[in-house]
C-alpha cells in the first residue's frame, strides 16, 4: 500500500490486494456498488441517478463524521462489467473544495482460479495541514478501505469454497 501527498498537494494512495478468487467471481461481489463503494469511513450511503450503477450517472453521497452529516456530488466515472469502476467524490458547493477525489477499484486475472484486487484514490489534499499529517490521516482512511474490501471478498471466498457450499462457477 501506499499513500503519497506531493509538493503541490496531489493525493496518490494506491493498494493490490491479491485474492483466492477468479477475477469473475471477485467482479460479481465488487459490482455491489452500494456496498463497496461504502468502504469508505465516511461514506453512509449512495443515491444513483437512475438506480442502476453505470458509466455517466450522478451520485448522491451521504458524509458522516461522527455525529455531523453532509451531502457531496459525484459521477460513476467508469464502469466496466467484469472489470472495475471508479467514482468522483466531490464538494457541492465548489468541486475544488475539501479534497475533491476519485475512488478506482478494479481486478484482473492473475492466474486461473486467482485474481488481484486494484484499489486506487486520486485528488487533491485542499485542507491547509502540513502534508505529514495529510498523509497520515490518508494512510488511516485508506487502509480501512482496503481492508473492508479485502475482507468482504476473503469472507466469500472462504464461505463459497466450503465443503458442502454452492459452486461458484468462472
Amino acid at each position: 500500500m501506499t499513500v503519497r501527498v506531493t509538493a503541490r498537494r496531489r493525493v496518490v494512495c494506491r493498494a493490490v490486494v491479491p485474492l483466492p478468487l477468479t477475477a469473475r467471481q471477485a467482479w460479481g461481489q465488487l459490482r455491489d456498488f452500494h456496498r463497496y463503494a461504502a468502504h469508505d469511513h465516511f461514506h453512509a450511503g449512495f443515491l444513483i441517478e437512475g438506480g442502476v450503477p453505470q458509466a455517466g450517472a450522478r451520485l448522491t453521497i451521504e458524509h458522516r463524521y461522527g455525529p455531523f452529516r453532509t451531502r457531496r456530488v459525484g459521477r460513476i466515472l467508469r464502469w466496466r462489467e467484469g472489470e472495475g469502476f471508479a467514482f468522483s467524490d466531490l464538494s457541492i458547493g465548489d468541486a475544488r473544495r475539501a479534497f475533491p477525489h476519485v475512488l478506482r477499484m478494479s481486478v484482473g486475472p492473475t492466474s486461473e482460479a486467482t485474481c488481484a484486487l486494484t484499489i486506487a484514490v486520486t485528488g487533491r489534499w485542499t485542507a491547509p495541514t502540513p502534508r505529514w499529517i495529510a498523509r497520515l490521516w490518508l494512510a488511516w482512511v485508506f487502509l480501512q478501505i482496503v481492508q473492508k474490501t479485502r475482507n468482504g471478498l476473503l469472507l466469500f471466498a472462504a464461505t463459497s469454497q466450503r465443503p458442502g457450499a454452492p459452486q461458484i462457477r468462472s
